[in-house]
């Protein structure tokens, strides 16, 4: 019966997965023609072409459907998935190759077909793929094409990974499920067996004198254990009732009743046997474990009922083995419970949100899941280096026993288990409180992927903790951890807010202000009014000296002598120094007062100051001073002591709320500039596409007059071929530059250099040559400027020729006929100067910080004469960088630029790295 429903689930489910694949293909057609109809007028665009595509497709795709046959529907399957991408691949390349969307659909078709086909189905359908997006990047002219084609065999190599793996959990299921089916006709077989025997038993009882063997012989072929008892003792026994109880079914004659079963259990088992016999009826079923001779008892279920064998009154009881069913309800059941005490655990914690009250839960609970004698807690104090030990549940409230982390670190690791008889590990006594424990399991505390401490359990005898029992105490410790942290927390926030409770009148007018200018004034006119006071003194910390921040009532002369004091003088300077607070009744009896001069000039006696503290560091002091004797009390003491600390917040978010402002400006101008550097992105795109199509073009437009052209004399070629070169020179050269460009912002571009002394006047010959002809076409003298010596400088032949090209290259694009070019080299100290001086257009000042930028160009238009896409310059400064050099510009608008390039003679010790733009 099961086999039969699962083979209708595994129709349903082939049956919904052909419609989704239906589904797919017509909603990728639909979105086929969509993109069709927007591309309609593109100047790529052949819709004629791409209609018939698409009518092929959907002539193909229903031919398919009307000629389905299950002989061949694997090839149709096939054929379909290819005629899927060729039909995409048309369609593309009839509305603009890669820059029509319809290229896109290859992503999915790829993926659809490697998760239905397996590995190498999809390898071959992303290699079909992926030649028909090169095909297209070709047509197009789009560099990026072979990215696509990689990225489609990446998705179809992943994909078919994926298909390969659920195909192989597919044929496990499958021959999982066939061995249920047949484990389930087997039963089923087994279960019309036993029907069948037990009615054939039944009839047989009647019939027993005249057909004894060949209900014997029945018996022997039942499944289950079969027994006759006559007079309490074994009469039969079959071949399964011996193999039960690990005897043959002959030394099992004679064997008494009580002796197949646990002493536990025979009482029951007795009064059942009494009622068998009296009545011919088969009893309801009796669960009983038999004695075996390995020693384990075995749980099976009884049947049984009485008849007349050979005369005398019979007791037939049939044996099932049900042990494994039973153990498996029972883990089942002790699964269940496990997981709803863990979640009993955690509504319990999560109500209590005292430490004693989640103590109290831990230790009631937890002994439901984990038998113990002994629970305790260790909490890490604050500084995390001390350890509390709090032992709750039997012998709860003890007092903390205070250890050092160190000690038993061992037990924040991971859960641990000892048993009397292994090495003890150490304070292992301590840890949970009680020496005379002969098994502990620890697990450790953690909020947040923060260590609090651990869960001890303990117990008196040497029963070792399980590991099943160290995994049902890990969710425990989970829910405990996070709760007992909360409950710091809470406490904190109490204790805090009770402390502050007194202040919060005073210091809301100052934590309300956030200019620190106004914060200052304000607290020193609060202090006086507090305290009483008429004088007032707010000192900030400037490194080590003390600068007056506010004041009320003090004399100039005063305020002026506190300017730059040190810290550690006078009565201010003890008070920041120590971060204690001080209180003076008469200041000029003291001998740490440094102005006493000033002091009995204006007559002042009493001092009291505090430190402005926030966290560990002091930032300043508040003070006030009076001018008649004054006995400062502890807690007015305190209260200044507390409304230092406040001002000292009030202050330390003042300057938090400057910084926070700066850093606002900061994230603006990053942002601005996140902004600027994507429109430079997009700017270079459309330069470096310019770039390209121009010499393409122009190769093109040769290309086409050749061929339609009937004579082309000799000269007209050679001219026609000189400037198709040209223009191929220009795009290998603008490929270079990318290639170049990718190569540097490696990390190991600084270990790929090729090191090598160089001459740079020869470096700089070879590199202008191949401009000259350029320089002569446009009318420009270009000319070099070397002392005789010998300029040698280690580097990169390949990367400083590319730095003197450019530099020459730009400065030929932005000077005009009659102008003038000079190469210059020179000695600087211990560096070499090349220098690239021009007499063309010049760069205007907002430009010259940015032009090495990449991407950047001061001419982004389109339109421009000159060209360029913003990476010469870039290339240049990363080049002089990876050899420890550096590049400048000076110039003028109208008159003209030079680029100075220094570089070090000596090589240096390791190459620099390359540094990111």
């Amino acid at each position: 019966m099961e086999s039969g429903a699962l083979k209708v689930l595994d129709v349903s489910l082939y049956r919904r997965g052909q419609l989704i694949t239906t589904l797919a293909r017509w909603t990728s057609f639909g979105l086929g023609l969509l993109s069709l109809v927007f591309l309609w007028n593109g100047p790529r665009t052949r819709p004629i072409p791409a209609l018939a595509a698409g009518t092929a497709y959907l002539v193909f795709s229903l031919a398919r459907h009307a000629a389905r046959s299950r002989r061949r529907r694997h090839a149709w399957k096939v054929a379909h998935d290819v005629v899927d991408a060729l039909a995409v691949g048309a369609g593309a390349a009839f509305t603009g190759g890669l820059e029509s969307p319809v290229w896109l659909l290859l992503y999915p078709h790829v993926v659809a077909v490697s998760v239905r086909g397996g590995l190498f189905y999809a390898m071959a359908m992303g290699i079909l793929d992926a030649v028909i997006v090169s095909v297209l990047a070709a047509l197009s002219d789009q560099p990026l094409g072979s990215l696509h084609a990689v990225a489609l065999l990446f998705c179809a190599f992943m994909g078919g990974t994926t298909s390969s793996y659920l195909h192989q959990v597919q044929r496990r299921l499958s021959g999982v499920n066939e061995e249920l089916s047949e484990a389930n006709r087997q039963l089923s077989e087994t279960i019309a067996a036993h029907e069948a025997a037990r009615h054939e038993q039944e009839r047989g009882m009647a019939r027993m004198q005249d057909s004894e063997a060949r209900y014997r012989k029945l018996l022997e072929a039942i499944q289950d254990g079969v027994l006759i008892f006559q007079e309490g003792r074994v009469a039969y026994a079959n071949r399964v009732a011996g193999a039960m109880i690990g005897e043959t079914p002959a030394s099992l004659l004679g064997t008494e009743l009580v002796d197949l079963v646990a002493p536990e259990e025979r009482r029951e088992l007795l009064e059942g046997y009494r009622r068998w016999e009296q009545s011919a009826a088969v009893s309801a079923t009796l669960e009983t474990r038999l004695r075996t001779r390995a020693g384990e008892p075995l749980l099976v279920s009884v049947r049984a009922g009485s008849a007349e064998l050979e005369g005398r009154r019979s007791v037939i009881a049939t044996l099932r083995d049900i042990t494994r069913e039973r153990r498996m309800e029972n883990e089942v059941q002790a699964h269940a419970e496990r997981l709803a005490a863990v979640n009993e655990i955690a509504n319990a914690v999560n109500l209590n949100l005292t430490i004693e009250d989640i103590f109290a839960v831990v230790a009631e609970e937890t002994r439901r899941l984990v038998p113990f004698d002994r629970l305790t807690i260790a909490l890490l104090s604050e500084d995390g280096r001390g350890v509390d030990v709090v032992a709750v549940g039997a012998g709860a409230g003890r007092p903390p026993v205070p250890l050092g982390r160190e000690a038993v670190e061992w037990a924040f690791r991971r859960p641990h288990a000892w048993c009397q008889g292994e090495e003890r590990p150490p304070s292992a006594g301590e840890l949970i409180a009680d020496a005379r424990m002969a098994a502990v399991a620890t697990v450790p505390l953690y909020s947040k992927d923060r260590l609090i401490g651990s869960l001890n359990l303990g117990r008196l005898q040497a029963a070792a903790f399980s590991a099943l029992d160290l995994a049902v105490l890990e969710p425990v410790a989970r829910h405990v951890a996070i709760a007992l942290d909360n409950a710091r927390l809470l406490d904190a926030v109490r204790r805090r807010g009770r402390e502050f409770e007194s202040l919060l009148e005073v210091g809301r007018s100052i934590v309300a202000r956030l200019e620190l200018k106004e914060i200052l004034p304000l607290v020193a006119r609060s202090v006086n009014r507090v305290m009483g006071t008429s004088h007032c003194l707010l000192l900030l910390r400037s490194g080590d000296d003390l600068v007056v921040a506010a004041q009320e009532g003090l004399e100039p002369a005063v305020v002026d002598s506190f300017q730059g004091m040190r810290i550690g003088k006078s009565l201010s300077g003890w008070v920041i120094q120590h971060g204690q607070p001080l209180a003076v009744t008469d200041m000029r009896a003291d001998p740490r007062l440094l102005f006493k001069d000033l002091v009995e000039r204006f007559g002042y006696r009493s001092f009291l100051g505090a430190p402005l503290r926030r966290g560990a560091d002091c930032l300043g002091t508040l003070e006030v001073v009076t001018k008649e004797v004054r006995r400062f009390e502890p807690e007015e003491q305190a209260l200044m002591v507390a409304f230092a600390d406040q001002a000292a917040v009030a202050i330390d978010n003042a300057r938090l709320f400057a910084e926070a402002r700066s850093n606002l400006a900061q994230m603006a101008e990053a942002n601005r500039r996140l902004e600027e550097a994507g429109r430079l992105r997009q700017q270079y795109l459309r330069n470096v596409s310019h770039e390209f199509r121009t010499p393409l073009t122009v190769i093109k437009g040769y290309l086409e007059f050749l061929r339609e052209a009937e004579r082309v004399s000799p000269d007209t070629q050679k001219e026609i071929l000189a400037v198709m070169a040209e223009s191929c020179e220009r795009v290998i050269e603008m490929v270079d530059t990318l290639i170049d460009v990718s190569r540097l912002e490696q990390e190991s571009a600084a270990r790929s250099l090729q090191m090598q002394t160089l001459d740079l006047r020869q470096l700089s010959e070879a590199s202008v040559e191949p401009l000259r002809v350029i320089a002569e076409r446009k009318g420009i003298d270009l000319g070099l400027d070397f002392p005789e010596e010998d300029l040698l400088v280690q580097g990169d032949r390949g990367l400083l020729h590319q730095v003197v090209r450019k530099l020459v290259d730009n400065a030929l694009k932005y000077s005009s006929s009659g102008g003038r070019i000079v190469v210059r080299g020179r000695v600087q100290g211990g560096d070499l100067a090349l220098e690239v001086e021009d007499s063309g257009i010049g760069i205007p000042p907002e430009h010259q910080a940015r032009i090495f930028e990449k991407f950047y160009v001061v001419d982004g238009g389109m339109t421009r004469r000159t060209g360029g896409a913003g990476m010469g310059l870039y290339l240049v400064r990363e080049i002089v960088r990876l050899h420890n050099g550096s590049v400048e510009v000076r110039s003028r608008p109208g008159q003209g630029s030079v680029f100075a390039v220094r570089l070090p003679r000596k090589p240096p010790a390791t190459p620099a790295n390359l540094a990111r733009a």
